[in-house]
């Protein structure tokens, strides 16, 4: 369950999606029987208002979940809409 911004600096707590970005991240288990498909698991992740026009998450494999700042051309972009 999402209960503040996945921002570690911001405080900001979830209460209503009104402005932000929900991320979802799909990740692969261990199988739980060999020769099975592995179990995937979903994460949801809330960046608050504020927090999603500079940075952005980012998922890889060998280190989780990060923030990553924006670019400035995606910062600008998202202004002009």
């Amino acid at each position: 369950m999402l209960s503040k911004c996945a921002n570690p600096e911001c405080t900001t707590p979830f209460q209503y999606l009104r402005e932000g970005k929900i991320f979802k991240v799909e990740r692969e288990g261990p199988a739980l029987v060999a020769g099975k498909k592995p179990v995937a698991s979903v994460e949801h992740f809330w960046l608050c208002g504020p927090c999603s026009g500079k940075v952005t998450l980012v998922y890889d494999a060998k280190d989780g979940i990060r923030m990553a700042p924006k670019t400035m051309a995606l910062v600008k972009r998202a202004a002009a809409s």
